[in-house]
């Protein structure tokens, strides 16, 4: 009787957990499936390949590859965008290989380098963009005067940017790819005297894609800049140059020198106080939606290639001039001045 009576009790709670728990499942069964977000895709027909560079789907998908992220490889503290880009920027040089499983290598060179950089995306299957391998110098600015120095050719490095979760066997294309030296540098490692200058790559490095980190932080901004105004910064950017009091603050090569902006007087203002210039590879439209939501009473003027606010904020008054140049992205001057404009100004 008593193990009747704790069967039964097991059997009530049992069946009062499957009606607490199934509601949850039917609302969890009834909520669509979060979509992953869309690959962009490359494509390309059969015959000859057009410069990579600049193709489109080539620089969207780079662009959703690397986002704003920087280093230094072919050039100092830039974007990787930009040195990607600039690496498969010789159209004679372009080719294409299919792999036995179904992938393909993209490539090029930036043939201003006769090769020493160059640029390989290895594609899955479907087009998308798993990985780009980059044969580079590690390149930084150094000295005074400030000047680019990077590896010597018999120590360049191939550093393969990837997504999260591939193996580092699945990258062997683009290794057998880097060693594969393209004409010029081959005439200079097969020569007796000047071989061993050769290029030759000497590091492989492996770095996880990171297409969501900041394009800008506040060291590339003047100093003294006010937090209140960064909002006319968009995140979605980076920071070209920068200057204070018509002292350059950014990049490093220009740092402590002049700005020569004749704008200004030109249009009968006094000099602006602050000024950062941005790019974004956001649309134009998208950008400029963006100020008009964050900046509340800025007058807007715009036509299909350019927009231009402006208005006064606390004590002063700001301009912010966008234009749409293209491949080239979305440039915007953003102008600041710590005492209010006249108006006509």
């Amino acid at each position: 009787m008593n193990i009747l009576s704790t069967y039964r009790r097991l059997a009530g709670m049992l069946l009062w957990a499957a009606c607490a728990v199934m509601p949850a499942l039917a609302t969890a069964k009834a909520a669509p499936p979060a979509k992953p977000p869309a690959v962009q895709l490359i494509v390309l027909p059969a015959g000859p390949l057009p410069r990579l560079s600049e193709e489109p789907q080539v620089r969207a998908a780079l662009f959703e590859f690397f986002g704003y992220a920087r280093g230094s490889y072919t050039d100092d503290d830039a974007l990787l965008l930009e040195q990607a880009v600039e690496a498969i920027s010789e159209r004679r040089d372009a080719t294409r290989t299919v792999l036995p499983d179904g992938r393909q290598l993209l490539a090029s060179m930036n043939d201003r380098k006769q090769g020493r950089e160059r640029g390989a995306m290895l594609l899955d299957r479907r087009g998308a963009l798993i990985a780009f391998g980059l044969v580079n110098g590690h390149c930084r600015l150094q000295g005074q005067p400030l000047a680019k120095v990077c590896k010597p050719d018999p120590q360049a490095v191939l550093t393969v940017f990837h997504r999260k979760g591939m193996l580092v066997d699945e990258a062997a294309p683009l290794l057998a790819w880097a060693r594969q030296l393209p004409p010029m540098l081959a005439l200079i490692a097969a020569d007796d005297e000047a071989g061993g200058d050769g290029q030759k790559i000497a590091t492989v490095e492996y770095v996880l894609a990171q297409p969501m980190l900041p394009g800008w932080n506040r060291s590339q901004l003047p100093s003294g800049f006010p937090s209140a105004l960064l909002p006319l910064l968009p995140d979605k950017s980076t920071v070209l140059t920068s200057a204070g009091g018509g002292v350059f603050s950014y990049p490093l090569l220009l740092k402590g020198k002049k700005q020569n902006n004749v704008l200004d007087e030109a249009e009968g203002r006094p000099p602006r106080d602050l000024e950062v210039a941005l790019r974004s590879y956001d649309s134009f439209d998208s950008v400029v939606e963006q100020y008009r939501k964050t900046i509340k009473g800025a007058r807007l003027q715009r036509n299909e290639r350019t927009a231009y606010l402006h208005g006064d904020l606390g004590q002063g008054s700001y301009r912010v001039y966008i234009r749409n140049t293209g491949y080239d992205g979305v440039m915007i001057d953003v102008a600041l001045w710590q005492k209010k404009l006249v108006a006509g100004q």
